[in-house]
């Protein structure tokens, strides 16, 4: 009752899109994760680096230079501040409404004079154990670079590193690297998300086979809930990077595109591990089964060697408790020490037997 309790709240706390809204209606429908919206501004080029961070979301405070602009906006619950980008960067508003669409399929859209790229995150939450999901949206030119996450994790903090590393020639890319990088670095964390469902599925067959209960049938039920969202969402980035990779965009350079295409291969290397774990907690359903039929089947059989053993003596026991006067055997002297050595013989000969057809 507690965890359908907990799913309820946590879908009333979701926006939900009304049917009927004309295309481009902006509405959030995800879940507020931050205070307020914050913008780092990141200005760089071989030479230099200059950091910028704005609260609030007053994205008139945002300039620009000669060197390459990458604009990380952290939050996107207010739909104001999201339609204020659109404005300066002449953003569509149905980009607008992918970016806060929490639930977007991953996708790339090729835009002439810009490019617009949304794929889910998976972030490894190591102190908590668990899985932690936000999308990423991306938008970008030849010269400005614009990213949309829900959340104020450090999800980008090593692509800040590399930047600020002086002997890094990340500073001498464009805005299409540095959009690579971000799809590389969240499809590394891909990985990390699957060593956890792997240590997860070794933990549950450890677990089925000790103590296969309700509550661990619950788990793994929640479980494979986790895991079908992060599937559903891997499956489709490798049909972004591809469109992504043969774009014929000007601000797509032919460097990047080696690198996209390496980027496919690890991709790929994801998704099929993914299908393979997808079939393992398919697995742990079958193998939980299996092992309460065993412990029943030992139950039962356990009750059937205890009823094939005690049915014949109760047999005897009733034959010699019935009321008749003339039974020969009760006026036998050796009568009550005989009864009680066939049966404890009988019962002796009946374990061995079993034991020899390893029934025991």
């Amino acid at each position: 009752m507690k965890s359908k309790k907990i799913r309820t709240q946590e879908r009333q706390q979701k926006t939900l899109k009304k049917p009927g809204l004309p295309p481009g209606t902006l509405v959030f429908t995800g879940k507020r994760k931050v205070d307020q919206i914050t913008m780092k501004v990141t200005l760089f080029n071989e030479d230099e680096v200059y950091t910028e961070t704005f609260s609030g979301g007053n994205v008139d405070r945002i300039k620009h230079g000669s060197r390459m602009t990458w604009i990380d906006v952290t939050g996107i619950h207010d739909v104001s501040v999201i339609e204020a980008f659109g404005r300066k960067y002449d953003i569509n508003h149905l980009l607008l409404e992918d970016i806060l669409d929490v639930d977007q399929i991953p996708k790339y859209i090729d835009l002439d004079n810009a490019n617009f790229l949304t794929f889910q995150s998976f972030n490894y939450d190591r102190e908590n154990v668990s899985i932690v999901k936000e999308q990423i949206s991306i938008f970008f030119n030849d010269h400005v670079i614009l990213s949309f996450q829900e959340d104020a994790s450090d999800t980008f903090r090593p692509i800040y590193e590399r930047i600020e590393n002086s002997k890094s020639r990340f500073r001498s890319r464009k805005p299409d690297y540095l959009a690579y990088a971000l799809m590389d670095l969240t499809v590394d964390k891909y990985m990390e998300a699957i060593q956890y469902f792997e240590d997860r599925i070794d933990e549950f067959e450890l677990k089925i086979e000790k103590d296969p209960n309700k509550e661990l049938k619950q788990d793994i039920f929640k479980f494979r809930r986790i895991f079908l969202t992060f599937l559903k969402s891997i499956t489709p980035i490798q049909e972004a990077i591809i469109k992504f990779k043969s774009s014929g965009s000007e601000a797509i350079h032919g460097e990047t595109r080696v690198y996209l295409a390496d980027l496919l291969d690890h991709t790929l290397q994801v998704v099929n591990l993914a299908d393979t774990y997808n079939e393992m907690i398919y697995v742990l359903y079958d193998l939980f089964h299996a092992e309460i039929n065993y412990r029943s089947n030992n139950v039962i059989r356990t009750l059937t060697v205890i009823s094939t053993i005690f049915i014949p003596l109760t047999f005897i026991v009733g034959i010699y408790g019935m009321n008749f006067r003339f039974m020969p055997e009760l006026e036998w002297y050796y009568g009550y020490p005989a009864v009680w050595i066939f049966m404890i013989v009988f019962t002796v000969v009946t374990l061995i037997y079993f034991k020899v057809k390893r029934w025991l």
